[in-house]
C-alpha cells in the first residue's frame, strides 16, 4: 500500500466541490478498468504468441521467492512512481504495476489452463466465473464504502498484520512445497476485502483530487490480488 503526498485539506478530495469528486472518481476508476483491460490484452498476448510458456519455463527454473522478490519490486517503483509529480513517471509508475501482474499472473494461468485441460475450458470454469465473482466482491465493497459512509480506517492494523501473516504463509508455503489450500485462498479473499474498503475509504477521504493514476493503481494492485485468490479458490472447487 503506498501513502499519497500530503497535501493541504482544501485539496482533498473529501473537501472538494461535488463536480471535482465526481471528476476525480470517474477518472481513479476509468484508470483502474483501463489498467485491467490492457493487463489482459497484455496476458492474452503473451499467450499467443508463446512468450508465457518461455516465461513459465524460466519462473519455474528459479526460486519462486526469487519470482515474489522481483515481483514486489516493481510494485513498490510503480507504486511511488504514481504518486510523483510529473504525470510521465506516474504513468510509467502505473505501467510498470500492469507489467509485474501480468507476469506474475502467468504461471497462475498457464496452471489453470493445464488442470482444466485446455484454454476454452479454463475460460469456461475458472477464470470467467472467478472475474465476474471478483468484480462482483469489488463493485459490493466500493458501494459499502460510499453508501453507509463508515469510517473504515480502524481496518488499516488488519490489513497491515494480516498482510505480513500471509507474507509468512506464503514464504513457508514456497520453502517447505506445499501447496496453498483452500482456507488459506478464503482467507487471503477476506483480507483483500477488507484491504479494498480500507483503500477506498482511504482515497475517499485521504486524497487529492490531482492524484486520480496514484488512486487507481492503488485500486488495480487490490483488485488483481484479490482476482489471484479467487482464481485460486475457483481452481480448487473444480
Amino acid at each position: 500500500m503506498q501513502d499519497a503526498t500530503y497535501v493541504s485539506p482544501f485539496q482533498r478530495v473529501e473537501n472538494a466541490p461535488s463536480v471535482e469528486q465526481a471528476n476525480f472518481y470517474r477518472k481513479t476508476y476509468l484508470t483502474t478498468g483501463f489498467s485491467f483491460l490492457i493487463w489482459m490484452m497484455t496476458v492474452f498476448g503473451m499467450f499467443q504468441t508463446g512468450i508465457a510458456y518461455s516465461l513459465i519455463n524460466a519462473i519455474t527454473s528459479v526460486s519462486w521467492l526469487v519470482v515474489l522478490a522481483i515481483f514486489w519490486g516493481a510494485s513498490f517503483l510503480g507504486g511511488k512512481l504514481t504518486f510523483a509529480e510529473e504525470k510521465e513517471k506516474q504513468y510509467l509508475g502505473l505501467g510498470i504495476y500492469i507489467l509485474a501482474y501480468s507476469l506474475i499472473f502467468t504461471p497462475l494461468i498457464g496452471i489453470v489452463i493445464d488442470y482444466s485441460g485446455g484454454v476454452q475450458m479454463a475460460m469456461d470454469n475458472v477464470l470467467i466465473p472467478a472475474f465476474i465473482a471478483t468484480c462482483t466482491i469489488f463493485a459490493a465493497l466500493t458501494v459499502t464504502v460510499f453508501v453507509t459512509k463508515t469510517d473504515f480506517s480502524f481496518l488499516r492494523s488488519v490489513v497491515v498484520f494480516g498482510s505480513f501473516i500471509a507474507l509468512g504463509a506464503i514464504v513457508i508455503f514456497t520453502i517447505t512445497g506445499a501447496a496453498v489450500g483452500t482456507w488459506f485462498a478464503i482467507a487471503m479473499i477476506i483480507l483483500m476485502s477488507a484491504a479494498i474498503l480500507y483503500e477506498t475509504h482511504r482515497i475517499k477521504e485521504n486524497f487529492n483530487t490531482n492524484q486520480h493514476i496514484g488512486a487507481g493503481a492503488v485500486l488495480f494492485a487490490s483488485f488483481m490480488t484479490l482476482l489471484w485468490y479467487v482464481i485460486s479458490l475457483f481452481m480448487r472447487r473444480d
